[in-house]
């Protein structure tokens, strides 16, 4: 019996190629007179906002650009940026590019209408958060990479004073308009576009296996998964069609993902972006099988679910989740991802460390069919992903 569920989702989706000349609408119904366009400053450099800025250059608007944006935007960036925001009376943010210029675009719009700093909202604070009083500034997002989701999403990530991956999760602050135009991916380099790639099955399966179940996002969760094993590897070798897929697997695996939370993966590929650089992709791609490994005789009927969506006939309740790990190892084959990390100056005293951080991740932890999660099993996954 499918239980009661509810569905609502703040954004306007704009969906194809070339749909970002059409920007201009969005910023008419919002009738804006100053924008604030936020994009990393490689992305400024690369001239992949030219067009956005060329468009409101023709329409009249006042418009400024922020570009200090780290990848894993800090607290302090973003505060400034809505700041900023503020000081210049702007009525639209316009973010262009990965999960970390839509997270500093969402965080902006907070800050500009709610005031304070960006650290002030964030889950860690526990109790002493912040609530969300006012409505955020109309955000559009524009994703360049298919991977984050962000553009869809009900959450942010920002990295505080402490070094440590936070985020926020509210509704108000979901995008008001996403522009998903595909063909602003087609230039994405292949390990980018692998990376961004496995955190996309990351954020699907993720949601899928979450005890958070909801009808309609589990549904987008499996089309998801099975566009990123269909399209992936020819996304990666630059085939256009198959970047058109997996931005369409992106945005439906990033509903999913915000309705039904993440588990395990997430967290633990937290701690390797902000302190070691990994993509934040790749760590929630390699962690991926440990953790089925982990979950697959707690929830074996959602791997067989995900077996039987993906047409796989010899599938059952005690083979599904091997055989899905089977299939995860040939997709980092596939695309050239090794199953283990090697990470320079890496220490068992630091996994310790992070495994210990991770078990405060309630939005990762929470959802998570095995309860408690505890220190071993993220130690655990460490070491399964690692080559110490």
């Amino acid at each position: 019996m499918i239980p009661t569920f509810e569905f609502a989702l703040p954004t306007t989706i704009v969906f194809g190629v070339g749909v970002t000349k059409d920007i201009v609408n969005a910023l008419e119904q919002e009738q804006a007179k100053t924008v604030m366009v936020v994009a990393d400053k490689n992305l400024c450099d690369l001239g992949m906002i030219d067009p956005i800025v060329d468009m409101l250059k023709e329409n009249n608007y006042t418009y400024y650009i922020w570009n200090d944006i780290r990848p894993n935007p800090l607290s302090s960036q973003v505060t400034a940026c809505g700041e900023m925001c503020r000081e210049k009376n702007v009525d639209v943010i316009i973010a262009v590019g990965g999960g970390s210029s839509m997270d500093c675009g969402k965080g902006a719009a907070l800050v500009a209408t709610n005031g304070g700093d960006i650290t002030e909202y964030l889950e860690l604070k526990f109790d002493d958060k912040k609530p969300i009083e006012n409505p955020l500034l109309p955000l559009i997002a524009v994703p360049t990479t298919s991977g984050t989701g962000s553009e869809v999403t009900e959450c942010m990530v920002i990295v505080d004073p402490m070094d440590r991956k936070d985020i926020v999760y509210d509704a108000l602050v979901a995008p008001k308009y996403a522009y998903v135009d595909p063909a602003m991916t087609f230039g994405c380099p292949k390990s980018v576009t692998a990376n961004t790639g496995l955190d996309v099955l990351g954020h699907a399966l993720e949601a899928y296996v979450s005890t958070l179940e909801n009808q309609m996002a589990d549904q987008l969760g499996l089309e998801a998964i099975k566009l990123v094993f269909k399209w992936l590897p020819k996304a990666v070798e630059g085939d256009e069609e198959a970047r058109i897929y997996m931005s369409l697997a992106s945005m439906y695996a990033g509903v999913a993902q915000s309705k039904n939370g993440c588990v395990l993966p997430h967290a633990i590929s937290n701690p390797l972006s902000t302190h070691h650089g990994v993509p934040h992709g790749l760590g929630v791609g390699v962690s991926q099988v440990p953790t089925i490994k982990l979950l697959k005789d707690v929830v074996p009927e959602k791997y067989l679910d995900v077996m039987e969506y993906l047409g796989d006939k010899e599938a059952t309740l005690e083979n599904a989740g091997d055989r899905l790990i089977g299939k995860i190892t040939q997709l980092l084959a596939d695309v050239g991802v090794p199953e283990k990390l090697h990470i320079d100056g890496i220490t068992d005293k630091m996994l310790e460390e992070y495994a210990e951080e991770n078990l405060l991740d309630v939005t990762d932890c929470d959802p998570c069919p095995k309860q408690p999660v505890t220190y071993e099993d993220m130690i655990g996954i460490y070491y399964q992903i690692i080559d110490l």
